[in-house]
């Protein structure tokens, strides 16, 4: 079942994931949450003539949360790598990593996130 989420929802999380979490790398992250954090992160990187100065201030926020976004599905931040690797295809592969749904219950990253929405 999709739930639905509103444009200040979306401003409000990602508020939150940059000033709260902003070095974050240990728990896990659901899949609503991380998209409601990267596409509004991906959209302001490619603003002209700015986007390179916000794709690098988000730089460990990006990191961070998809680290925990690796966690929630059982395996290792490090995997992250792969993009810093073989760009760009390495950073699809990542990419590809973070959309299927978590793992139930709890993993050796910690419990499953809480109001986790697959």
């Amino acid at each position: 079942m999709a739930q639905s989420f509103d444009f200040n929802q979306v401003v409000e999380h990602f508020k939150t994931v940059v000033t709260t979490q902003y070095f974050c790398f240990d728990g896990r992250m659901s899949k609503r949450d991380y998209w409601m954090f990267m596409i509004p992160a991906i959209i302001l990187g490619c603003v002209p003539m700015i986007g390179q100065l916000i794709a690098l201030a988000l730089l460990l926020p990006m990191l961070g949360a998809t680290a925990r976004r690796l966690h929630d599905l059982g395996k290792t931040g490090w995997l992250q790598l792969i993009g810093l690797i073989c760009p760009p295809i390495g950073s699809i592969v990542v990419i590809l990593m973070c959309i299927p749904d978590g793992e139930a219950g709890a993993n050796k990253y910690g419990e499953a996130p809480v109001g986790k929405a697959e």
